[in-house]
């Protein structure tokens, strides 16, 4: 009986001592603080801008151009990594930009002046012949408080006179409610938003006749052919049933 009892201590006190051991070896998970957070979240730019309502007048004082857009301009430039740009987002912010302009018989002018510190041009072009209008010029000057940080410049300026955007016909207006991307330069685009331009042939104070862009047209596309492909899957189905119902009932005979 000692020499069992012996034995158990023994067996009771390796088990204190390995206990020990691990609780000292085990990391303290509860109190130990998570690492400081290193990684710089990425940068965000701006949020979609505002529809801004400029118009244009002629010498009578009636509208010769309406303009319904939101504008977002992109300029790109060298960054600190070689062979690659960065990007700079701005939006042009209705509440403090200022439309004028000039209306010719083949040619309007849209001009926007934002903070007194971008200017927008965009000139429109009509081919009398086939009565059909379009976007083909598009300039831009600026001086923003911060461009020598990024762009090593004092002011920015680029132009593109052949340009062949927002394609409409003479009487009716064109409206993009999509994103569009207006390519301008090779390091100037602009984004348009709920876009509804109309340079020619307005009437009163009313746009014309919309006709729509093609990214507009796709949108309405997908879901009538969703609706259409599901209207067609319930017809297959119910014609499925008819005919099974109708096969079950010619199984009967009368007795």
């Amino acid at each position: 009986m000692a020499h069992v009892g012996k034995a158990l201590c023994m067996r009771l006190t390796l088990h204190l001592i390995t206990a020990a051991i691990l609780h000292q070896a085990a990391p303290d998970f509860v109190s130990t603080p998570a690492p400081p957070q290193t990684t710089t979240p990425p940068h965000k730019g701006p949020a979609i801008p505002a529809q801004g309502i400029y118009n244009v007048t002629n010498e009578n004082g009636t509208v010769c151009l309406k303009a319904n857009m939101g504008l977002q301009i992109n300029i790109s430039f060298p960054s600190a990594s070689p062979n690659t740009s960065a990007l700079h987002v701005v939006n042009i912010n209705p509440n403090d930009t200022s439309s004028s302009g000039s209306c010719g018989k083949e040619t309007a002018t849209l001009i926007l002046n934002s903070g007194q510190k971008t200017e927008l041009n965009f000139t429109f072009s009509l081919n009398t012949t086939s009565n059909k209008f379009h976007l083909n010029s598009v300039s831009i000057s600026a001086v923003w408080p911060d461009m020598k940080d990024y762009l090593h410049v004092e002011n920015f300026s680029a132009h593109n006179d052949s340009l062949d955007y927002l394609r409409g016909s003479l009487g009716f207006s064109y409206m993009c409610r999509s994103e569009q991307i207006l390519e301008v330069s090779q390091n100037f685009s602009l984004n348009t938003y709920l876009l509804h331009v109309q340079p020619f042939g307005v009437t009163g104070d009313k746009f014309g006749s919309v006709q729509e862009c093609l990214l507009d047209e796709d949108d309405l596309i997908i879901p009538i052919v969703v609706g259409a492909a599901l209207a067609g899957l319930v017809l297959v189905v119910l014609l499925a049933y008819l005919i099974g119902r109708k096969r079950s009932h010619a199984g009967y005979q009368t007795i």
